[in-house]
């Protein structure tokens, strides 16, 4: 397996390589008996020779297609070959397979299965191009071919990568957007850890094609992404036993997201929580690492990991692709130059010169080989003179190359000395330049401090500090912003017996979410007012916030409706933290979600789903937003969902159960700063 492979496919160790899986992991519809027999005799008695005669038989007999066999074919090359190989073999076996595809092949879903792998294998060549051309069909013909959500999640988060190495990024957004919905409508239907698993690697996948082109803003969209799906996991599946492996690459993703935000402090400190994980010191952590450590100019360390990479790489690296050279030898150089590192730097040049002519031999004769199967199945002059020229082109592109990256080798080494001088002469007149602007940068400081006092007070305004004095009814609500200005919001409508309220927290921090904050809740009291449902709510709002939404902001938000005339509670949750529910023996507990609705503002046009308690008189509801359970003190640990319920369990009022929570997060922060805003609204009603 090559190197961008292994960094973009496998963004957590510990689990498994989900695209690329075996015909016997999946449900094959209204199985034939030649199909049957193969599975249970080959395939699943782990024999590759007893599967390869029966298929060759079934071929000869007329009960397989060709393209049913040679399906099973590269399937069962799968299925026994080494993990550890990139299998150009198995590219070309689903290569011509795919060839032999007819209209009237016994089972399509074959056609789609043959489809995907080939996909998959193209991208892992870096053949975006010829994934484009097998993807985009797939796609297209869903409906008759049957493509899950699963399958099309998968494929276009292959085509949102594609997309973004071959620098169309428009294509790349709409492809992403449509893998998102995807995950949504299936995380709907399917709460098993495997799916689960396959999205977070899929997302991880395009989070690192970004990280590769040096795009960091949407590298910080697809992380905060990520995030929502491995919370939802986290709370489906606390006890799985890969969470060692996810939260150590949570703390690589953020400084990777901390470090684009210019925080290179916090960066850095959480590198050094990263590496106290074992999986920090695995190929993937070693490589991914390097995705943090370049870009911040941590040369030092990024050398130091190469080196260690480099007894991976001559042990079990067998095919060197190109595009290895430039996304791991090159990179390899440059850690080495700026680190001081003259002698390495040189090696690593003398590398790339001596294994440029075997690499490209290597792809020269993959790329033959391909030719020469789509001249076996099909005969197509054209299509191998395309080839031939194709082929011709890119060896003089990578002849050139290579005389170029000698050429540059010599010439940054000749001219270090006196880049060296420059540099000390331009840092001087910087220092001269950074004290005569000192003064005018600190009075604009004070400026934008005094603006954004006035923008804290202006949105403390829209959230109301008043709550209905009603017989029966004991309310408060409190919203605490980590920095000047927030993202979280609360709110409340009272219309006779009704009584609707909403709490919600919007991506991001600071201006952006103050804004998109004012809008969301502009928008409830407005709906609220007419009367409607929670969830016909939530599909307005989403609706009117995902219209002309590019910068891909989205608020989670829980929506209840209470009759104070009979106690029922009817909720909408949009992707939010689940509230408490505390009976009248003090007996707290999660309020049960029984449907997982979109946050608002992804995606228009989805529907949503309410949920509702009979009665909740006599019990206390409490609603927050994840800067309680996700408040960190100095050594990163969580406040917790189990503290949440011991401390829920009192007799207090519904001021006094705020105020004690807001008291047991600073008292856990220890003098650490906010990470989050903190909102939380507590009711009770008599019975």
């Amino acid at each position: 397996m090559t190197l961008a492979v292994a960094a973009l496919v496998f963004s957590f160790s510990a689990c498994e390589k989900t695209e690329n899986k075996g015909l016997t992991d999946f449900s094959i519809p209204d199985y034939s008996p030649s199909d049957s027999l193969i599975v249970n005799q080959g395939l699943k008695a782990r024999d590759s020779v007893r599967a390869a005669f029966l298929i060759d038989s079934l071929e000869k007999s007329g009960d397989l297609t060709p393209m049913a066999a040679g399906v099973f074919r590269a399937s069962y090359h799968e299925y026994f070959r080494r993990r550890t190989d990139y299998d150009n073999v198995a590219e070309r076996l689903y290569t011509r397979a795919y060839s032999l595809a007819q209209p009237d092949d016994h089972l399509k879903w074959y056609y789609n299965f043959c489809g995907n792998h080939l996909a998959y294998y193209l991208y892992m060549g870096h053949n975006y191009e010829g994934c484009l051309r097998v993807a985009v069909p797939l796609l297209t013909t869903e409906d008759s071919l049957g493509n899950s959500p699963t399958d099309q999640t998968n494929l276009y988060s292959l085509l949102c990568c594609c997309y973004v190495k071959l620098d169309q990024r428009d294509k790349a957004v709409e492809a992403g957007k449509k893998a998102r919905t995807y995950c949504w409508e299936v995380l709907a239907e399917d709460s098993t850890p495997g799916i689960h698993r396959l999205f977070i690697n899929s997302y991880a996948r395009i989070k690192d094609a970004y990280v590769r082109v040096k795009d960091w803003e949407k590298t910080r969209e697809w992380l905060n992404f990520n995030d929502s799906i491995l919370r939802l996991y986290k709370r489906r599946h606390p006890d799985d036993p890969v969470w060692p492996v996810y939260d150590g690459f949570a703390h690589l993703d953020r400084a990777i997201k901390v470090w684009s935000l210019g925080l290179t402090d916090s960066a850095a400190v959480e590198y050094a929580e990263f590496r106290k994980y074992d999986c920090a010191y695995s190929l993937v952590g070693l490589l991914q690492s390097n995705d943090y450590l370049m870009p911040a100019g941590r040369w030092e360390d990024a050398a130091d990991n190469y080196k260690a990479l480099d007894a991976f790489i001559d042990n079990c690296v067998s095919e060197v692709f190109i595009e290895e050279i430039f996304s791991y030898y090159m990179p390899k150089f440059r850690a080495n130059y700026n680190a001081g590192r003259m002698d390495s730097a040189l090696f690593v040049a003398k590398q790339i010169s001596e294994i440029f002519d075997s690499t490209y031999i290597q792809q020269k004769r993959s790329q033959m080989a391909e030719m020469a199967t789509i001249y076996d199945t099909h005969g197509k002059e054209m299509e191998i003179a395309r080839q031939k020229a194709e082929l011709s082109h890119e060896r003089w592109l990578g002849t050139l190359a290579a005389m170029g990256l000698i050429t540059a080798f010599f010439i940054i080494y000749i001219l270090y000395r006196r880049r060296a001088a420059k540099r000390l002469e331009a840092a001087h007149a910087k220092l001269q330049k950074a004290y005569d602007q000192l003064e005018e940068t600190t009075t604009a400081k004070e400026r934008i401090e005094s603006e954004l006092r006035i923008a804290r007070d202006i949105q403390m305004s829209m959230v109301p500090c008043v709550f209905p004095e009603r017989e029966g009814l004991d309310m408060f609500a409190s919203m605490t912003p980590a920095k000047e200005v927030g993202g979280d919001l609360y709110g409340y409508v009272l219309q006779g017996d009704q009584l609707y309220f909403c709490v919600g927290d919007v991506s991001g921090k600071g201006v952006p979410a103050s804004l998109f904050m004012a809008q969301s809740t502009r928008l409830f009291r407005t709906l609220a007012a007419e009367g409607m449902m929670p969830a016909d709510i939530a599909l307005r709002m989403n609706n009117e916030l995902s219209e002309g939404n590019d910068s891909n902001m989205f608020v989670t938000m829980f929506i209840g409706l209470l009759h104070l005339d009979s106690g029922r509670l009817d909720y909408c949750n949009c992707g939010h933290n689940p509230p408490v529910l505390v009976d009248d023996k003090q007996a707290a507990a999660f309020l049960d979600i029984q449907h997982v609705n979109q946050p608002l503002g992804l995606m228009g046009g989805i529907p949503f789903a309410s949920d509702a308690v009979a009665d909740i008189r006599g019990q206390q509801l409490l609603i927050y937003t994840d800067g309680l359970n996700e408040a960190e003190n100095q050594q990163y640990e969580q406040f917790g969902e189990k503290r949440i319920l011991d401390l829920m369990a009192c007799n207090l009022n519904s001021h006094e159960v705020i105020e004690m929570l807001k008291k047991a997060v600073e008292e856990h922060r220890n003098g650490a700063e906010p990470n989050d805003d903190l909102t939380l609204m507590c009711m009770k009603l008599s019975r």
